[in-house]
């Protein structure tokens, strides 16, 4: 059972509550709105998931349960999710991105603050960051990335692509272009230190800092200018550098 309404119409049950206004095909179901054409999205909160296609504007901070947005959405407050996102095209939010499911970017992707993920994250294209992202699962980020801070996660990170990090990334596993073929020059800049609680494996990577993992591979075109640490095994290729010689240090040490 659902409603179908046109042009210029809005849902309203309490203060507070978001006010979606579309040019397009407006439909509300029990459980998701979605809009297709051109929608405006007042602040506020929805108890429901929305589902945009075309394009949208959200003027505010933003509640919902579940976003899907497909075509161009940009925001000018923060985005609070209480479940998954997906966005395929273009996403800009101005304040932070909060989701309490796991999140897929695809396009191009811009977070003026901090990203807080309790699922997973993954992000193909450009995927831009004002401050630190912080996600439960995993992490995947292919194409042009720029964290301007920490990227954690409490499992494994994986980066293909070329990718600036500010701060330090944290992870279970940490690896960066293990699956990439050969390049002429270094892809990953790290500012900070690559801190792992398992494997690290880099390739053509600059950090600034340390690298400190359970088993470290450093492999070709890396330039390390802090230390490394490692538990059990290390390897560092012949064309990788090193400020300064391994140290290998105890598991209660990492």
């Amino acid at each position: 059972m659902y409603m179908e309404k046109k042009s210029n119409e809005s849902i309203k049950e309490e203060d507070k509550r978001a006010i979606i206004n579309s040019t397009g095909d407006f439909m509300e179901f029990d459980e998701h709105i979605s809009v297709s054409g051109s929608a405006k999205i007042s602040g506020g909160k929805l108890n429901k998931s929305i589902r945009i296609s075309g394009s949208g504007g959200i003027n505010g901070d933003l509640e919902c349960n579940e976003l899907t947005s497909s075509g161009t959405l940009k925001g000018s407050g923060n985005l609070t999710v209480h479940g998954e996102i997906s966005s395929a095209g273009s996403l800009s939010i101005a304040g932070f991105l909060y989701a309490n499911g796991s999140v897929d970017f695809s396009g191009s992707t811009q977070i003026g603050n901090l990203i807080r993920v309790q699922g997973a994250l993954v992000a193909s294209g450009s995927f831009k960051v004002g401050h630190f992202v912080t996600v439960d699962e995993g992490i995947e980020l292919s194409g042009s990335s720029s964290i301007n801070g920490n990227l954690s996660a409490e499992k494994t990170i994986k980066i293909d692509g070329s990718t600036k990090i500010e701060g330090n990334t944290v992870a279970e596993n940490i690896l960066l272009g293990a699956s990439e073929g050969t390049r002429k020059k270094q892809h990953f800049r790290i500012r900070g230190s690559i801190l792992a609680k398992n494997n690290v494996d880099v390739i053509r990577t600059l950090v600034g800092g340390d690298i400190k993992g359970k088993d470290v591979k450093i492999g070709r075109g890396s330039e390390v200018y802090g230390s490394v640490y490692y538990v059990d095994k290390i390897e560092v290729d012949k064309k990788a550098k090193l400020a300064n010689d391994p140290i290998q240090i105890t598991l209660e040490e990492l």
